[in-house]
């Protein structure tokens, strides 16, 4: 799907476009969301500039991702994805600047897409120059980045007090059910340290995107281009030291939530290994008195079972008495 805007007298206005050869000359940014391959051919017979595919968009190495030729820059920037429904993942998307246009080509919806959108249509002042509009997305994309992590931090701030200020280990009074076990707990912090190490591979690949960004020299950009690109790049070296920290967090909880299972599980182990040690002397005295043989002194002794019962009492107790003075149990 195509989608141009286009600069007018009342502002910036969309068109979805069935034919790419009809793409007018107002348009400031063309949007191409999950192009076809003969959409891609006729962007490049029109416009004279090479559309990657997403084979080339996946591409890791430097000189693959952030590139200039004939006056145009082809950037990508890995954004975060699928926050809804709980399963985050990085999606290249790139992003071709040109004297007189943006050109977008990306495979998945996108908040800062959305909001960037919205943001052109209500603004008449907007689309001054495509180097301009590609900061404006990349501050967006900063911006949504750092929301991502306050909320995980957020999130995060739960857990800790979940696991080392609650009453009973893995109780949490912010649960729903009042409870959290720490299997549960353990899948959660999973959960979140996946996250964060999605988030850390996108603000680390604009950390890369802005230094190539504020190294290069083209004549066309407007005054002050350079020095806004400065400022998202500060910004994105203290997500980056945000997002390290983050996860430092997250193994330390991980760390301190295995540790309360292993303690929990060393409860368990321990009651059955004194279970065992209190009824083993009971055990051995049964077994003794009930070797029948013919002469045993107490088989006719009118006392004998009785005392026989009393003596494994008593040595099932007596251990346990010794265990609880030594503070074992």
């Amino acid at each position: 799907m195509a989608t141009a805007y286009l600069k007018t007298t009342e502002g910036v206005k969309t068109l979805e476009l069935t034919r790419i050869v009809d793409l007018p000359r107002e348009t400031i940014w063309l949007d191409l969301l999950r192009p076809s391959s003969d959409e891609e051919r006729l962007v490049e017979t029109f416009l004279g500039i090479d559309v990657p595919t997403a084979q080339e968009i996946e591409e890791i190495e430097d000189s693959s991702r952030f590139y200039q030729k004939d006056s145009i820059t082809y950037l990508t920037v890995a954004l975060l994805t699928r926050l809804d429904d709980g399963q985050p993942q990085s999606t290249d998307v790139r992003f071709i600047l040109t004297p007189n246009r943006l050109i977008s080509v990306r495979f998945v919806e996108s908040k800062p897409f959305r909001i960037f959108s919205n943001r052109l249509l209500r603004d008449k002042a907007a689309g001054q120059s495509s180097d301009i509009m590609m900061e404006k997305m990349l501050e967006l994309v900063v911006d949504d980045l750092a929301d991502i992590l306050e909320e995980t931090a957020l999130n995060l701030d739960r857990l800790a007090r979940s696991v080392f200020f609650s009453s009973q280990p893995g109780k949490s009074a912010e649960s729903d059910a009042g409870t959290m076990d720490l299997k549960q707990m353990t899948t959660e912090i999973g959960r979140y340290g996946e996250f964060i190490s999605e988030a850390r591979l996108s603000v680390f690949n604009m950390n890369r995107l802005l230094i190539f960004l504020s190294q290069s020299s083209v004549e066309w950009w407007q005054p002050g281009t350079n020095a806004r690109l400065q400022t998202l790049l500060r910004d994105i070296r203290s997500l980056n030291e945000h997002a390290s920290f983050l996860a430092n967090r997250v193994n330390f909880i991980l760390d301190a939530t295995l540790g309360l299972i292993n303690i929990e599980q060393n409860k368990i182990i321990k009651i059955f290994s004194v279970a065992a040690v209190v009824f083993l002397p009971p055990t051995l005295v049964a077994s003794i008195y009930g070797m029948n043989f013919r002469f045993m002194p107490e088989l006719h002794w009118e006392f004998g079972y009785p005392v026989s019962i009393g003596i494994m009492i008593m040595a099932a107790v007596l251990p346990y008495l010794y265990f609880r003075r030594k503070g074992w149990l």
